[in-house]
């Protein structure tokens, strides 16, 4: 005599791509929900970062009369002389009233106290993120400061030799922060026409003269358009 078949418990293939979907849903939610919960925290760290910058360079300009100038404006020289001076490894000096200034190391001979002479830092120690705090006193490691996504805060004051060109009577600090968008090689940091309108005649960048232009809060999708800067502090448009 067969014995009845008896059916085990268990799920339809339906139920299980229900059940699929729904865990689906569920982790697209909770991953979204982390990742704008991470991006409102590091835009809270970079404006924090971006007042402790605007802060030492008020400091450094009343040490020394100005702010922190840039030896120029290609490459990293203004990510690189930034965090030199608000580091204390360099500082500016005028020689002759009117003139442009020296930017020379903290310890030069042609400072009083000469290689005895004190570094004097305007930022405490890890206040802000390097690209290398493990060598943070060598200056061939230690080059700028990064924001919470890792890419390097850019900033803008006059240039050393042709500081007339700066028409904007403060200076331009600014970080990629969430707007940054991935470069077209991956891993590359953001090129300097990233941060900066360079739209304009050659006399009204952005970059030389440290006025804002109209046309930098313009989104018009242009890969090669700066638009990625966030956390402007002291623009003058």
């Amino acid at each position: 005599m067969s014995r009845p078949l008896v059916r085990r418990p268990g799920f339809t293939l339906v139920e299980l791509l229900v059940v699929i979907a729904v865990i689906g849903i569920l982790s697209s939610i909770a991953f979204g929900l982390f990742k704008a919960a991470n991006n409102a925290r590091n835009k809270s760290k970079s404006r924090g970062d971006m007042q402790a910058i605007s802060m030492a360079c008020q400091g450094y300009r009343k040490t020394y009369g100005d702010f922190p100038y840039c030896s120029s404006i290609s490459g990293d020289n203004p990510r690189r002389d930034l965090l030199d001076q608000l580091l204390g490894r360099k500082l500016i000096r005028f020689t002759t009233p009117g003139d442009s200034p020296a930017l020379l190391a903290f310890d030069s001979t042609s400072l009083p106290g000469g290689t005895n002479r004190q570094k004097r830092s305007f930022l405490s120690f890890d206040e802000i993120t390097t690209n290398d705090d493990a060598n943070i006193n060598d200056p061939a490691l230690c080059t700028q400061f990064i924001d919470a996504w890792g890419n390097p805060y850019d900033y803008r004051y006059r240039v050393i030799g042709s500081h007339k060109q700066w028409l904007a009577p403060n200076f331009l600090a600014v970080s990629c922060s969430a707007n940054f968008v991935e470069a077209a090689t991956e891993g590359d940091a953001p090129k300097p026409d990233e941060y900066w309108d360079p739209a304009g005649s050659s006399s009204g960048k952005m970059e030389q003269t440290g006025i804002v232009p109209a046309s930098y809060f313009e989104e018009t999708g242009d890969p090669a358009g700066p638009f990625r800067a966030d956390n402007i502090v002291n623009w003058v448009n």
